[in-house]
């Protein structure tokens, strides 16, 4: 690799020889909107040697996760290179429910009944008539909810695509995670609790070699006029997630070229 890992943000980017990159793509949070628009902004750069990593939080809040999770596997199928989707902490909820109808924490604290609307209506319905059912029940007893109804309308494809979700991954040039990473840059495949929802002390307290690209936190800059930039940390960290101003972002490792959805 010839082109100096970028240490600053800048509109002007590095020109580098290397045919290797890395592109992350920020938190989606059901907004196929924006994923349709930011996708043919990349899709013409791709080249087989390239790797493309979405940064989890696919679903809730927005109004199609399953259009997004379609869009998603989509390109997987189309592009000349590999795609990688990491696991956000909505998706890890989302999982623990699946396995186990009694956990509620996922349809409670996350919008996720978005979620289950885009898939079936009459899942979102049943699922919110228990809830109001059974009350504060819900919590005290652990009772049990109709989640059956949501998951037997979900593609089997999708189930697989949330099942291999992966904590983290690490290119020649990036480490991409979710939520974070340890502060001394060692990652723990068997740790996905510190890659999803990242340690006390991350960002700012990152120490590793590596630089890292991350979502979740709401932290990526979006100016006035609607254009969005990474939240630049001194040790080479990079905050991409604006999916909250309606805006979603991607950064290219190792130039830190940006590419951002129409503005909302």
């Amino acid at each position: 690799m010839t082109a100096l890992t970028c240490r600053t943000f800048e509109r002007r980017y590095t020109v580098w020889t290397d045919s290797m990159s890395t592109y992350a793509i920020g938190d989606i949070h059901g907004n196929l909107l924006a994923l349709d628009s930011l996708l043919p902004q990349i899709e013409p750069e791709l080249k087989s040697e390239d790797t493309v990593v979405f940064l989890g939080d696919y679903i809730d809040r927005g109004p199609n996760s399953k259009g997004c999770v379609e869009r998603i596997l989509r390109l997987r199928a189309e592009a000349p290179c590999t795609i990688i989707g990491l696991l956000g902490n909505h998706e890890q909820w989302l999982l623990r429910t699946m396995d186990d109808p009694r956990c509620h924490s996922w349809v409670v604290a996350t919008e996720a009944v978005e979620t289950v609307i885009s898939y079936s209506e009459e899942a979102a319905l049943k699922i919110t008539d228990a809830m109001a059912a059974v009350g504060i029940r819900l919590f005290t007893r652990k009772v049990r909810l109709p989640y059956e109804e949501f998951f037997d309308a979900m593609p089997e494809e999708h189930i697989r695509f949330f099942r291999e979700l992966k904590p983290f991954h690490r290119t020649e040039d990036v480490i991409c995670v979710h939520g974070g990473c340890a502060l001394d840059g060692v990652l723990n495949p068997y740790d996905d609790r510190v890659h999803v929802w990242g340690p006390i002390g991350f960002p700012d307290d990152y120490i590793g070699s590596y630089p890292v690209v991350y979502g979740h936190r709401d932290d990526g800059i979006v100016d006035a006029d609607g254009f969005a930039k990474p939240c630049v940390g001194a040790n080479r960290t990079y905050g991409i997630d604006t999916i909250s101003r309606g805006v979603l972002m991607a950064m290219r490792f190792p130039d830190c070229k940006v590419w951002q959805s129409g503005r909302p």
